[in-house]
């Protein structure tokens, strides 16, 4: 056992860095290799913690929202009369992730250090994608959303990468010993800013000012605001929607998604639709996008799938973290709260795996 689990470990961080790259489908069922992972190292940390006799919840409140989330989805499946499959895998998914905070696995510091590593490889892959292959808009025949003159790396999405090089960066700037911080933080930032996620410039600067607050610091958030502003002035534009920073077409569709989340609320207020149903319940002509599974927003996802009674619990085991968490961890939390309010990012897999390597 002791030489399974680092193995089970560097195999995931391996396949964290390919992304979506690395998808499986079976019949009409798409989904990343990761997931299979994700509930390996779940089966893994809870064997090794009944074996040790030190399982034992840490956060009750997530518990108790994955435990009215599965209710939930079985008393929607007797009112649409829905196909089981896909929303039961969703669910345990999230119910592998979510486990990592009520059993909190233990990870060793060369493992941490490994998966690191893997981020910033990714971030140099991410550089040559965008120099080498900029248009990603053949790959809307796949359905995932077309890009142009922007980074996307194996993620295959410009607002995700950008959120996890941001959680590379906050961990390297608060550590002061990590090897070559200067250079990986210059190049972190660079790959950063050629995605032109807007969310993620703003989620950059509200990481930065809650780093400056904790640390009675205005340097440091005057040095990140200016740092911004200087990157809105200096980005190169080319043709395409996408590199317009002041574009207002996005800012329309999300107020029409929210609209949309929140009508699907009031149809079902107090447990939702059923976790993650919105497949079945949503009028999307697309029916193969990556994007029908959630909002434009974690919490209004959760608030559609698991109504008001799962959202309070959500936010409760959320508060949990955030007061247990070290400073990085309250610093990431934050930034991707607050980028979760452009993009479904909180319940994004490669997102709440990072938690587990902090």
């Amino acid at each position: 056992m002791a030489f399974v689990t680092p193995l089970i470990y560097l195999s995931t961080i391996f396949v964290f860095f390919f992304g979506q790259l690395l998808r499986i489908e079976i019949k009409s069922i798409s989904f990343p290799v990761i997931d299979i992972f994700i509930s390996i190292i779940f089966c893994l940390n809870i064997f090794q913690q009944i074996k040790s006799k030190s399982l034992k919840v840490k956060n009750k409140y997530l518990l108790y929202f994955l435990v009215f989330a599965w209710l939930g989805l079985f008393l929607n499946y007797f009112r649409y009369h829905f196909e089981l499959i896909k929303p039961i895998l969703y669910l345990f998914r999230l119910t592998f992730l979510l486990s990592f905070f009520i059993f909190p696995p233990k990870i060793e510091e060369k493992i941490k250090k490994i998966f690191y590593l893997a981020i910033f490889s990714n971030i140099i892959f991410g550089l040559i994608q965008y120099l080498i292959w900029p248009n990603f808009t053949y790959f809307k025949a796949l359905n995932w959303d077309p890009h142009l003159y922007r980074l996307v790396s194996t993620f295959f999405d410009p607002t995700f990468t950008a959120l996890i090089y941001l959680f590379l960066i906050i961990v390297v700037f608060l550590n002061k010993k990590f090897p070559l911080r200067k250079i990986v933080l210059a190049i972190s930032y660079l790959a950063l800013v050629l995605t032109y996620s807007r969310s993620s410039y703003l989620s950059f600067l509200v990481a930065f000012t809650f780093i400056a607050y904790q640390k009675r610091s205005l340097k440091i958030f005057f040095l990140s605001f200016l740092l911004i502003i200087s990157t809105i002035f200096l980005l190169p534009r080319f043709e395409g929607e996408g590199t317009k920073l002041e574009r207002t077409s996005s800012i329309s569709a999300k107020i029409e998604n929210y609209k949309e989340g929140f009508n699907l609320f009031l149809k079902a207020p107090i447990v939702g639709h059923g976790y993650n149903n919105l497949f079945y319940v949503r009028q999307i002509d697309n029916q193969n996008s990556h994007a029908n599974s959630g909002f434009d927003g974690s919490l209004m996802t959760v608030l559609t799938t698991s109504g008001i009674c799962g959202l309070i619990l959500f936010v409760l085991g959320l508060k949990k973290i955030f007061i247990r968490g070290s400073l990085v961890i309250k610093t990431i939390l934050i930034s991707v709260l607050f980028h979760s309010l452009f993009a479904n990012s909180l319940l994004y897999p490669w997102v709440l795996l990072f938690f587990i390597f902090l």
